[in-house]
């Protein structure tokens, strides 16, 4: 065979291969699937893009809001023609936006935080004995002032602490469960209706009908319907009630979120319970945790 011959046979070998395995059925089936595979991995990339983008926007507004109130308090302070009693109005109302603007900060540098506390199933700091009522009124002085500015109050119920505990303290890590408790009453002060008391206490419960109570901390108030099929999705990242949304357009949807995670930490959970403009949020507790 000549090398021209030769030639000519080895390329029309590998011309009629090339052609058999274009048109091999398999072939055509895998990539077909793999550009479905990618069409869907761009879908979900700009789909993540735009969520990304909005939430970085509702945490610039909700960053900006109580900085610009906290500046225009300040300019106000320093008029000479504001009367004495109008500034320490302006006073605690910059205490009230400064405590929200760092609430916010915290749940912000919280959020990658948790989530690799949750992979590895541990804590970064280490559990101390915590005084629950204590840490309720606390928390409930922090955000009386903001509450006050609607008209609305605290009632930490002290007795109901004594009753259930008994003396008892709660094994957890104490910022995070003051951030967690933070969150529900940053949310009852937000959500709640004008000249309404929220009511913080000690609660049994039952989330499992004929299991053992278990020992939680309930924020009640008056304001905003949730609807039934709500309050089951409220605890997922960037989910908002429609009520919510409606009266405060702007927000993250990260508070019951992280509150979640951090209790999850705990072995524990968030009960969500909503009837009318009537609804409940319960840090609960395992046995364990109460010592």
């Amino acid at each position: 065979m000549s090398p021209n011959t030769e030639k000519a046979c080895y390329a029309s070998f590998v011309d009629s291969s090339e052609i058999r395995l274009s048109a091999s059925p398999l072939e055509g089936t895998d990539v077909q699937a793999l550009r479905r595979e990618i069409a869907a991995l761009r879908a979900e990339l700009a789909e993540t893009q735009k969520t990304t983008n909005q939430y970085l926007q509702n945490v610039a507004h909700q960053l900006t809001a109580p900085l610009n109130a906290i500046k225009w308090s300040i300019e106000a302070i320093k008029d000479p023609a504001v009367s004495i009693p109008r500034k320490m109005k302006l006073l605690s109302s910059i205490y009230s936006q400064g405590t929200i603007l760092v609430h916010l900060i915290k749940n912000f540098s919280l959020m990658s935080n948790l989530e690799t506390d949750n992979e590895l199933g541990q804590f970064r700091n280490s559990p101390e004995r915590v005084d629950p009522f204590r840490l309720a009124v606390n928390l409930a002085n922090d955000f009386q002032p903001q509450a006050a500015e609607g008209g609305k109050k605290f009632d930490v119920d002290e007795p109901s602490f004594e009753r259930i505990l008994h003396g008892r303290k709660l094994l957890a890590v104490k910022n995070l469960v003051a951030q967690a408790l933070s969150n529900l009453l940053e949310n009852a002060v937000k959500y709640a209706d004008l000249k309404t008391a929220i009511r913080v206490e000690a609660v049994n419960v039952h989330i499992v009908e004929g299991a053992k109570a278990q020992f939680g901390i309930a924020v009640r108030s008056v304001g905003l319907p949730i609807y039934g099929d709500e309050v089951k999705k409220l605890l997922n990242r960037g989910v908002r009630g429609t009520t919510a949304q409606q009266r405060i357009p702007a927000g993250t949807g990260i508070g019951l979120y992280i509150a979640n995670r951090i209790m999850a930490i705990h072995q524990g959970t968030i009960y969500i319970q909503a009837k009318g403009k009537e609804s409940s949020f319960t840090l609960v507790f395992p046995e364990a945790r109460i010592k």
